[in-house]
């Protein structure tokens, strides 16, 4: 056990040492954490809010329980979710797991050892969805003393069951994609399976939904104790056991459902460790042959072709990513998650195909102020822009040789991220059509949004050359090493949040065009303030100093 902490405490220093980096970044850190108070005061202030009003009107049927199963059902699902790209990320993209095969060390030490980052995502995950519903639940309900300590053990233990169950999964898929000649292909084809795995789950299940036969059960349901949290719960325990520990914690049955739940975390440790000894190195050892493919002069020469200096240098971005598993799978294949699962909801609502109405009750302005805060914060969690510099590693400085301006690096670094965000755009504008929003709504929303995917791509290519990241020998440490990416989703979303917050809440303005315009300028501004920064770092030769 010595062993494995020591391997733990090892892999955890690797990729979160400060070793090398400046103090004088500390600034970011502190800008972030003041976006983050006001945002952290708005969410749980709305939760609260939420929790209470769902639980007054529960209560009279006696399905309050319900909350708490959707709780624990959807925060099951967001960690299974995380945990495919994480566990692929950590335990098969990572180069660095070469270097550990050959020391003392059983299997499951190694497989334990990789878990421990993804666990750190998962946990702070689960933070900041869990906490905020466990305390508004407790104080709507008059929650007592065991409510809080099953509550709190039970937060520590949520993210092991979902974190099994996908690296069980992906330890099975990787154990046969070993048979593949191609290193890259072979990560890139079990990336792309796994999430059209989970896609492919949600259809299924949506397709099989009898609305008629669900309406029949659900009126049944209704007239039980505790009902509407069996049905929602009842096809996967883990979340059923959780919700009655918690609202049956004050009886003898909330004591008996813990001691289920444990067992039941106990077997599927265990199991994880075992499978892991078992058929983990395989398939790491599967991924580590490659193959060469030599180009003949002739398709050489068709794909030399003369091109504009930006032209060239997007593109160029573009094919590092795509052809780089792990800035795939990190800078697209994570950011289409969201709003691939908006579509497939929307088209398949209940097996029904049903368009979703909006409500009456929002004006224009709120309609667009709404889908504008919803697409922007899928946009600002993609870490495309924040890599833009550190992506390049020891290659950067032959740049430096090469007849570029900074400036055109730069702008061609922005558009790449611009582009790949149009990815998600495009999804999410899919989904617009299942709602009944009007189509100027749309288009100005359209125009918005694209600006404002302008202003993150920039911001997040300033924050990278603030702190890059050039000598890295995996390119998971451009990712699982970093907090850039959270600090500047911090920033994003408390400069453009707070501005809708502020459109949203003034009466005085409720014209949608006056609307649209406010919110443009406010880009416009925050794009101009960035290129004047980023102006700043050419002038002081900050590239010939990375």
């Amino acid at each position: 056990m010595n062993k494995t902490w020591l391997l733990i405490k090892t892999m955890l220093k690797m990729q979160y040492s400060n070793a090398g980096q400046k103090n004088s970044r500390v600034w970011l850190y502190v800008l972030s954490l003041l976006f983050l108070v006001p945002l952290l005061f708005i969410y749980i202030s709305f939760m609260n809010q939420l929790i209470n009003t769902l639980y007054d009107g529960l209560q009279p049927y006696a399905q309050e329980s319900l909350l708490l199963g959707i709780l624990f059902l959807s925060i099951h699902i967001l960690l299974f979710i995380m945990s495919f790209v994480t566990v692929l990320g950590a335990f098969y993209f990572a180069e660095d797991i070469q270097s550990y095969i050959s020391l003392p060390f059983h299997p499951y030490q190694l497989l334990i050892g990789k878990a421990a980052s993804p666990f750190l995502y998962l946990y702070v995950t689960t933070t900041f969805v869990y906490l905020p519903i466990f305390f508004s639940y407790g104080s709507a309900s008059g929650g007592s003393l065991l409510y809080y300590v099953y509550g709190i053990i039970l937060f520590q233990l949520i993210p092991i069951i979902p974190f099994t169950i996908a690296s069980v999964l992906l330890m099975f898929m990787m154990r046969f994609v070993n048979v593949a000649k191609n290193k890259d292909r072979s990560k890139i084809i079990a990336g792309i399976s796994s999430f059209l795995f989970i896609i492919l789950i949600n259809i299924f299940i949506r397709l099989n939904t009898d609305s008629n036969q669900m309406m029949n059960e659900l009126t049944g349901f209704i007239q039980k104790q505790d009902g509407l949290l069996e049905i929602m719960t009842s096809y996967y325990p883990p979340a059923y056991l959780s919700a009655r520990i918690l609202s049956e914690a004050h009886t003898w049955l909330g004591l008996l459902f813990f001691a289920l739940f444990l067992v039941l975390t106990t077997f599927s440790v265990l199991l994880f460790a075992w499978l892991g000894q078992l058929i983990y190195l395989k398939g790491v050892l599967g991924l580590s042959t490659g193959s060469k493919r030599k180009l003949s002069e002739e398709k050489i020469n068709k794909k030399v072709r003369s091109r504009s200096v930006c032209a060239a240098y997007i593109i160029k971005e573009l094919r590092i990513i795509f052809r780089t598993p792990t800035f795939l799978m990190q800078c697209i294949i994570q950011s289409l998650f969201g709003p691939i699962f908006i579509v497939v909801i929307l088209m398949f609502d209940f097996g029904t195909g049903l368009s979703v109405e909006v409500l009456d009750v929002l004006t224009e302005k709120q309609m667009l102020l709404g889908l504008f805060l919803a697409a922007f914060l899928l946009i600002s969690t993609n870490v495309t822009a924040f890599t833009s510099f550190s992506r390049e590693g020891k290659t950067w400085h032959t740049n430096l040789f090469l007849p570029l301006d900074p400036k055109q690096i730069a702008f061609s670094k922005i558009a790449a991220s611009w582009i790949i965000n149009l990815l998600v755009l495009f999804l999410f504008l899919i989904g617009t059509l299942f709602v009944s929003i009007p189509i100027e709504i749309v288009l100005i929303w359209l125009v918005l949004i694209l600006t404002a995917s302008w202003f993150t791509s920039s911001l997040g290519t300033y924050l990278d050359l603030m702190q890059p990241k050039l000598y890295w020998t995996d390119e998971q440490e451009l990712f699982k090493g970093r907090f850039i990416g959270l600090i500047g989703f911090l920033m994003e979303a408390g400069i453009v949040g707070i501005i809708t917050i502020i459109l949203w809440s003034t009466d005085a303005i409720q014209n949608v065009y006056v609307t649209s315009v406010i919110l443009f300028v406010s880009l416009l501004i925050c794009i101009f303030i960035i290129n004047k920064l980023l102006h700043r770092k050419f002038s002081e030769n900050t590239f010939q100093q990375l």
